[in-house]
């Protein structure tokens, strides 16, 4: 065995392989995986193995792809062929309109990511798939390369060609430890003997956290047991002459696929249970837990009645295993938060179908710094320390229910809530708040108009559509307050700070004290990396401010790049201080009547900071919006919350002033072109391609990306970031809509929503850079239909910001 090598991957299943291999793709052949017993031995081996291309994001549609491009080049591989059934076609059901109208979403979003999917009506969907009953059914996604694999196979040929390649493999060889040293490698204790390494991977499906404690931290993934069982054979599939499609069905929650002349059909009952949440038994290896049938029978009676076949045959194997579930179903891909040269790919419930898309991306991520597409939707560090383990047991119970029914817009499910919350949150809730989350906090998304209010959560304009107008139209022409909650703030101190900010900032950073201004930080790759709110509160001291999601992700970043010599500290304050934001016309009245000083404009002007007391609050006040009007964020440490919000509510009586929620700000950032970070702002493009020319300052000597963003800059623009209007009003363009010329797909909405000001649906997105023009005509995916569009320009609201100054 060595003893020294780049990377040690630990774990020998689907995520492990598909990593090792995909190392060497990159074109680093040191690489060694070690697993405790034999290659696939933990949840791999029993998967139900089906590889579909569907996905919520573009980013796992791509990965999917990916995986099924590779599993079809494996199985064709003359030298060691593999089994895999590939495009037998898949069906999801449906029986309501609203959750048709989602796949109609989803298959605009896959288009722009070169994957055809069909949506089909229920007639269609029993022709494709002659043992279905068409009760109660409207109709289906088809998704045409749904199939499945050997996952056996699988995982032995991708190890194989790895070993090709140059890597090795370590079978019984269990993990006992890891050693990390000052300058950040590893060394792996295993029971042969210590590997050093620069890297390590965890890759250990349901023991991640076995693994995690040996590095000192908790994953937030819990496994779930899973059921399916191997029917008998049945004549009507002998007869059919072609293998059955896939189906999933959300309306009985219940999967099949053939297996020989029978089906495999597999449950998520709604009295499931979690596995393993007090510890493993260490011999638990190519094992199942016991058989429990009755725990299914009411997802198995929905089963028989959509496919009445399966009342005639006999049940021949049953199994039943752990499978793995994070907080929100989709993996973690990527650094493993507060570490350094550690990454992780865990929690892939449904890794056999993308585990090579997975293994894929982490790869890159390990040897570029960065994967072809942004990763955040699998990343680590989109959970923070709420991640704990009740918190994940009790959401993956919930995903596990719902493990075919997507998110609709705007839906927050209820299992784990409250999780995150400030002094204010039972005082906002006493006032008719509904709340949404961001990264676990309880954030308000609109006031209520009455306490039985309720909103049908769908892909067209809903119940809330009338009540986030008058909440922006009390901020247009009077004065609004809302707290942001959880957004993340460093703290950043030392004789260096300044310099060393400015490396990292690839615009101007503002040097006077009081200041406040927007800066962008791009990786090594000169593409966006993340956006920060900097203000210089005095001579010591910069905080820095950035998205409620980006707390570790940021952190992880800063502190990579921090110079050796001790000159820059940081220090979070997230969790200490949270935002009361005052927004309007009369905001100035308010703020004046609530805290001592000269607030007028010509004493406090825009970007401006100060320290004060709001009542007898103390406080940070800014004079930035994210609105286009005149506001105020007014940053109190959570102990005084209340005292400055009564201070506020009290100074606002006599000026009308309202509670709106965060669906109003989105209305008003989108008419003002205000980016959102990981909706717009992405790794994939540059700042210029993102419309940041004026944040760019490519005079300055140094910044972090700035050689890379020179040669992309040389090379010509690949997308440009445009604003569009939509002719329509029955419902906004959602996240990954495509955008279409002459029928061809030339770009990708980013975020969308109706401009309450300006009275128009907007969009957002990238385009090809021939159709970036003012004026271009369009058109734009909405619900799956065309809808007219014209780009625009990126402001539609206030565009000389005369209403922020005033």
């Amino acid at each position: 065995m060595k003893t020294q090598t780049r990377v040690v991957v630990i774990g020998g299943g689907i995520a492990g392989c598909s990593t090792l291999y995909h190392l060497t793709q990159e074109g680093w052949t040191d690489v060694v995986l070690v697993e405790r017993n034999e290659l696939t031995s933990g949840t791999t081996w029993h998967s139900a193995a089906q590889v579909t291309n569907f996905g919520m994001t573009q980013t796992m549609v791509g990965l999917k792809s990916h995986s099924i491009r590779l599993y079809k080049e494996l199985a064709e591989d003359p030298e060691y062929p593999i089994n895999y059934h590939h495009a037998d076609g898949g069906i999801r059901l449906a029986n309501t309109e609203r959750v048709m109208e989602g796949y109609r979403h989803f298959a605009s979003m896959a288009k722009g990511m070169g994957v055809d999917f069909e949506v089909i009506d229920g007639e269609e969907c029993a022709r494709r798939h002659p043992l279905i009953s068409t009760d109660n059914l409207i109709g289906g996604l088809w998704d045409p390369l749904d199939g499945d694999i050997d996952p056996a196979q699988l995982c032995q040929a991708l190890a194989r060609r790895a070993r090709k390649a140059g890597a090795e493999v370590y079978r019984n060889t269990p993990v006992i430890g890891l050693t990390q040293h000052q300058d950040d490698s590893w060394t792996v204790h295993t029971t042969h003997g210590d590997i050093a390494c620069e890297i390590v991977v965890n890759a250990c499906g349901y023991r991640v956290n076995e693994v995690g404690a040996m590095m000192g931290v908790h994953h937030p993934v819990a496994s779930m047991e899973h059921q399916y069982f191997l029917t008998e054979e049945i004549p009507a599939i002998r007869e059919a002459g072609h293998r059955m499609p896939l189906l999933r069905c959300p309306i009985s929650d219940y999967y099949c696929r053939q297996e020989k002349f029978g089906l495999l059909v597999g449950f998520y009952e709604q009295g499931c249970k979690t596995w393993g949440m007090d510890g493993i038994d260490p011999n638990f290896v190519n094992a199942l837990c016991p058989d429990d049938l009755d725990r299914v029978t009411d997802v198995l009676e929905g089963a028989f009645a959509r496919m009445p076949a399966l009342t005639e045959v006999g049940i021949h194997t049953v199994v039943n295993g752990p499978i793995t579930y994070t907080i929100d179903g989709a993996p973690l891909v990527g650094p493993i938060p507060g570490k350094r040269n550690a990454f992780c790919i865990i929690g892939l419930r449904a890794g056999l179908g993308e585990g090579g898309g997975h293994g894929w991306l982490l790869a890159q991520q390990i040897v570029h710094g960065e994967a072809c597409y942004d990763t955040w939707v699998i990343d680590p560090r989109r959970f923070t320390g709420h991640a704990n383990v009740e918190l994940t047991a009790l959401k993956a119970v919930e995903d596990y229910q719902n493990e075919f029914r997507f998110h609709f817009p705007h839906e927050h499910r209820p299992a784990g809530r409250p999780m995150k919350t400030t002094p204010l949150t039972p005082i906002l809730a006493a006032e008719g708040a509904e709340f949404g989350t961001v990264n676990g906090w309880e954030r308000v998304a609109y006031i209520k108009p009455a306490p039985d209010f309720h909103e049908t959560h769908s892909f067209r304009f809903t119940e809330a559509f009338d009540v986030v107008a008058a909440e922006v139209k009390a901020v247009q022409e009077g004065v609004g307050l809302t707290e942001v909650n959880g957004f993340n703030r460093i703290e950043i101190t030392g004789p260096g700070a300044r310099d060393w900010l400015d490396r990292m900032v690839c615009g101007r950073i503002p040097r006077n004290e009081g200041k406040v201004g927007l800066g962008y930080l791009l990786n090594h790759h000169g593409m966006v990396k993340a956006e920060a709110t900097l203000a210089n509160l005095d001579e010591g001291t910069i905080w820095y401010g950035s998205a409620a999601a980006s707390v570790y992700h940021d952190m992880d970043w800063l502190t990579a790049h921090l110079p050796k010599d001790g000159s820059v500290r940081l220090r979070s304050l997230t969790n200490d201080w949270t935002i009361l934001v005052l927004a309007g016309p009369r905001a100035r009245d308010v703020l004046q009547a609530a805290s001592r000083g000269d607030w007028s404009a010509a004493a406090f002007p825009w970007l401006s900071t100060r320290r004060a007391f709001v009542g007898i609050a103390p406080a940070v006040v800014m004079s930035v919006s994210f609105s286009g009007e005149l506001a105020y964020e007014i940053h109190v440490p959570n102990a005084s919350l209340y005292a400055a919000y009564l201070a506020l509510r009290r100074a606002g009586e006599a000026h009308g002033l309202r509670l709106f929620g965060s669906y109003a700000v989105e209305s008003m950032r989108l008419e003002k072109g205000y980016l959102h970070w990981k909706a717009d702002l992405v790794t994939e493009f540059t700042p210029f391609e993102t419309g940041l020319d004026r944040f760019v300052a490519m005079g300055k000597p140094d910044f972090t990306g700035k050689p890379a963003l020179e040669r992309m800059v040389a090379a010509g623009a690949r997308r440009a970031f445009v604003s569009l209007v939509l002719d329509c009003t029955h419902a906004p363009a959602h996240g990954g809509d495509s955008i279409i010329h002459e029928g061809r797909v030339v770009g990708t909405v980013t975020s969308a929503g109706w401009g309450h000001r300006i009275g128009r649906n907007i969009a957002m997105g990238f385009v090809e850079p021939g159709f970036a023009a003012p004026g271009t005509r369009l058109s734009v995916e909405v619900i799956g239909a065309p809808v007219a569009a014209e780009v625009v320009e990126g402001c539609l609201y206030d565009p000389e910001n005369v209403r922020v100054r005033a």
